[in-house]
Formats: structure tokens, C-alpha cells, sequence
């Protein structure tokens, strides 16, 4: 449990402590191991682990390819901007990545060649004052072609994603579906069987719920024509990549295998780029999980569910908020590179920019398990070790992230380990130190001779995050009367045990 823990935030201290002044922030020109794509929960955890985003297929954190593929073509010839060359697209070749750049919450590519310039951002909402735009399980994929040439071209733009996303194995059989939804054009996939908490662990992947991508159906910022398809992923990409459009038939072969002919949610944009003029559109990739924690057998639904009746609805939402969302966004990441940026110079702001999207994206909101009440719970996974679910000693170091964006996640993060720990729950819980963890992600349970014992670690690691809170708040209502004599036992159990040595220190 104690392998891979050593967050981000830690690291922030060693980059502070090597001031080189830098123009711009983040630094000009850093590339990360790991540039973060759709990033919003442990299971929707995509990266591009190489330099440019035409080097390799995105990946799912452990290594597991999830396919997005982004196709242009510049007056008559194809390019790739978004997934490696070789079959079904041939010997097209990448179009030059300019940079690369990631703020807290977006990661932005610049493309150019051909005197077009395609800028490709991600943008996934996590911001930490608004609950209900982080508990969205959306991310905008926006694109934006200009002329840089001072000439007129005609340009066609292509995305697909496959059903990986969507399943642990690709031998799982999918089916998809096209979606009514106001003015969006909305398609979903996800697997047949539907095994809900099917599997658990570490480096798994869900195959459960749905993934959704929805784009406008207007003709508008220099569109002239939008087309989608259902398809398998030879066809839709040869189309394309030979004559700049695609099928206008839906694959209707379902379900089948995810790597059966390699069924694809796809949309080709048509346009003509006028000279010293653009064209923009948005992608909004959702994952509706439709259970995410099962919390000691009470299936938990996503906290969206809050707000917003269906996966639709949400859509409708999330499409309707976009250009306020995005102003949000760059105004929020532009503020807290500053102040990282005064606090420990370029490279401590840089990191931050990585710290924030990853902190966050390992954790998932639901819905809390007493229907009575409307507040949230919120867990976090242990990522590349045990898989567990709401490790102690792995939000204490993330905590001081929690403390100062937002004490009421860091208690979020706390209520379900303080339920669990005062018997709250089916099963007892017979210790008088704090637990470990509450079970194998996404399953929270977990019986007290199955803990992972850190006594005095995880004891101690709770009384100072809960300290922590208290200090920020000027108040221990979060504790008091509730959960106070769970406060006092702990308390004493540490003056009791420090002094004997003799009790795992960890």
C-alpha cells in the first residue's frame, strides 16, 4: 500500500526551489511524461504519454490503449493531428505539432502546416467552488482552424473515439445508439452486458454505463456541413482519409465484440477557411457510469444526478454553459499560475498546472447513501498500487491541496472513513485506531481483520486533516458532537501507544 502514494503536491516543493525566470507559464516548452486528455475520475483517465499527440493512440492511466483518432485534410490532402499512422489510414502523415501546452484545467495543441493552423484543446471543468460543474463527467474537445497564409482552403475535419472507453476488455461485446437531444447530435456506446462493480482493482477499466460524445448540429463559426456515424473504424477512416467525408450509413451489426471491426462514434466537420478567417467547433465527451461506488452494498449513483435528471439533460447543459464555462476556466487557470508562480517561481506554477488536474481526477462524487440528505459523498482511488478505496495515508498528503481550494471536499473526502470507523455501517468495526482504507475500488467494503494496519499513521494522518479543517474554519463542527468521542478515543489511543514502540509505526 505504501508503493507509488508520493503525490504530485510533493514534488511542487523540490520545482519551487529552482527559480529560473520564464516568460511564460507555464514554461515554454515542457512536455510532461504524461499530458492529461480527458482527466476526470479514475476510470475516465486518459493521457497521451508521448511527445506528440500523432506518436501513439491516448492511453488509460496503467498503459491501456483507449483509440481517439483526429484526421484533417487541407485542400484535397490528409493529415493526422490525433492518433499514430498505419492501418486503416495508411502512410498519412502527422501534421506538425507545434506545442503543447497543459494549464490546471486544459491541455492545449497547436498544429501547423499547409498555412492552417489547428489548435485542439481539452477542457475538463474540475474547479473546486462550483460543485455542480465538477461533479460533470464532461470534457470539451474543442478545435479551432485558421488560415495563416492569407489564402482561402478548403478544410474537413474528422474525430472518432471506440468503444474502449467503455470496456475492460476489448473482447466485451458493445452496442451503440444515436440520442435525441435539442440541437446536439448526440451518439453513446457502451457494453451489452452491463456488469455493474463486475470488476475491481487497480488497473481495471469500467464496463459499465455509457460513453456519450454530442457536437452541434448548426452550421455556425464557419461550418458548413456536420456528419456523424456509427461504424466500424476502417471504413469511416479510409472514407475520410480518400475523399474527406464518410459513410451515411449506421453499422447496425450489434452487439459485437469492442475489436470486431472496431465500431467508432465519428463526425466529420466541412468548412472553407477564408483567407485570414477560422472555424471552430466542440466535441463534449460525457461517461454517464450510471452507478459509481457501491458503498457496503448501496449501489451510489453520480452526483450529477443531483442536478439533472439524464444523461441528456446534462448534455444539454454542459453544451448551453460552454462559452461561460470557458471563460471560467482560462480565468481560473490564469490566476492560479500567478500565484503559484509568486509563491515559487515558473517551474513550482508549471507543476501545479499538473498537481491540479491530477488531484482531482482521482476522485469520483456521488450522491450520498442516506436519500434524506442532498450533500455529496467523495472518494478517492488509490492509483498504481492496491486500488483501494479511500486510503488514508494517500488523501493526508493531498490534503493540503483539499485545505486550501476547498475544505468542504477534504470533509467530502473524510465523512465516509469517519462513518465506517464509528460502525456507521453493515459491518463492525472493532479497532480503537482509524482504518486504512474501505475496500477495493469501486466497492467500499471492507471487515476490520481485512484492513491493511497503519495504526498510528492513519490515526495520526486523520486527527491533523481534521485539525486542518478546523484551523481553516475557526470551528470542529465538522466533528462535534458527533463524531467527538471517536476524536478522543484516537487521541488517547496515540498518547497511549507513541511511547511503547512497540506497534507498527507506519
Amino acid at each position: 500500500s505504501r508503493s507509488c502514494k508520493t503525490p504530485m503536491i510533493r514534488s511542487l516543493l523540490i520545482f519551487s526551489l529552482l527559480g529560473i525566470a520564464f516568460s511564460q507559464l507555464p514554461i515554454e516548452g515542457f512536455r510532461p511524461p504524461a499530458v492529461p486528455l480527458i482527466v476526470m475520475n479514475p476510470y475516465m483517465s486518459i493521457w497521451s504519454m508521448a511527445s506528440n499527440l500523432t506518436d501513439s493512440f491516448p492511453q488509460y492511466w496503467p498503459g491501456t490503449i483507449k483509440a481517439f483518432v483526429g484526421l484533417i485534410r487541407i485542400d484535397g490532402t490528409p493529415y493526422r493531428f490525433m492518433s499514430p499512422g498505419g492501418d486503416p489510414i495508411g502512410s498519412t502523415p502527422p501534421i506538425q505539432q507545434s506545442s503543447v501546452t497543459v494549464y490546471p484545467t486544459r491541455t492545449v495543441y497547436v498544429f501547423n502546416g499547409q498555412g492552417i493552423e489547428l489548435t485542439l484543446t481539452f477542457m475538463t471543468p474540475l474547479l473546486t467552488d462550483d460543485i455542480e460543474l465538477l461533479s460533470r463527467p464532461v470534457t470539451y474537445i474543442t478545435w479551432k482552424v485558421a488560415s495563416t497564409d492569407g489564402k482561402s482552403h478548403s478544410v474537413q475535419l474528422y474525430y472518432d473515439n471506440t468503444a474502449e472507453i467503455a470496456v475492460n476488455d476489448v473482447t466485451e461485446k458493445v452496442l451503440w445508439n444515436r440520442v435525441r437531444g435539442n440541437d446536439l447530435n448526440i451518439m453513446s456506446i457502451g457494453t451489452s452486458a452491463q456488469n455493474f462493480f463486475d470488476v475491481v482493482g487497480d488497473g481495471v477499466g469500467i464496463n459499465w454505463g455509457y460513453a456519450y460524445v454530442a457536437t452541434p448540429n448548426v452550421n455556425t463559426n464557419g461550418i458548413k456541413g456536420v456528419k456523424s456515424v456509427m461504424i466500424g473504424s476502417a471504413e469511416a477512416r479510409q472514407m475520410f482519409v480518400q475523399s474527406g467525408d464518410i459513410p451515411n450509413r449506421d453499422d447496425n451489426r450489434m452487439p459485437r465484440p469492442c475489436n470486431d471491426d472496431w465500431p467508432v462514434l465519428a463526425y466529420r466537420w466541412d468548412m472553407n477557411i477564408a483567407a485570414s478567417s477560422s472555424a471552430s467547433s466542440v466535441v463534449m465527451f460525457a461517461y454517464d457510469q450510471v452507478l459509481s461506488i457501491k458503498w457496503f452494498g448501496n449501489p451510489l449513483e453520480p452526483y450529477w444526478r443531483h442536478y439533472h435528471d439524464d444523461i441528456v439533460e446534462l448534455m444539454n447543459a454542459a453544451f448551453n454553459d460552454y462559452a461561460a464555462v470557458e471563460i471560467k476556466c482560462q480565468n481560473f487557470d490564469n490566476q492560479l499560475l500567478q500565484k503559484a508562480n509568486q509563491v515559487g517561481g515558473p517551474k513550482y506554477a508549471t507543476m501545479a498546472a499538473l498537481a491540479y488536474r491530477q488531484t482531482l481526477g482521482g476522485c469520483q462524487m456521488t450522491k450520498n447513501p442516506d436519500p434524506t440528505k442532498t450533500d455529496p459523498w467523495y472518494f478517492m482511488k488509490e492509483i498504481s498500487s492496491d486500488g483501494d478505496v479511500s486510503t488514508v495515508d494517500v488523501i493526508f498528503p493531498a490534503s493540503p491541496f483539499f485545505l486550501y481550494f476547498s475544505t468542504d471536499l477534504l470533509k467530502k473526502l473524510i465523512l465516509p472513513i469517519l462513518q465506517y470507523a464509528n460502525n456507521e455501517t453493515t459491518v463492525t468495526y472493532d479497532y480503537v485506531f482509524a482504518p486504512h482504507h474501505l475496500g477495493t475500488w469501486p466497492v467500499a467494503y471492507i471487515l476490520s481483520q481485512d484492513q491493511e494496519d497503519m495504526p498510528i499513521e492513519e490515526t495520526g494522518n486523520l486527527l491533523m486533516m481534521i485539525a486542518g479543517i478546523a484551523l481553516k474554519e475557526g470551528n470542529v463542527d465538522f466533528v462535534y458532537p458527533h463524531y467527538w468521542p471517536l476524536m478522543e478515543q484516537w487521541a488517547n489511543y496515540l498518547i497511549t501507544a507513541l511511547p511503547g514502540f512497540n506497534l507498527n509505526s507506519t
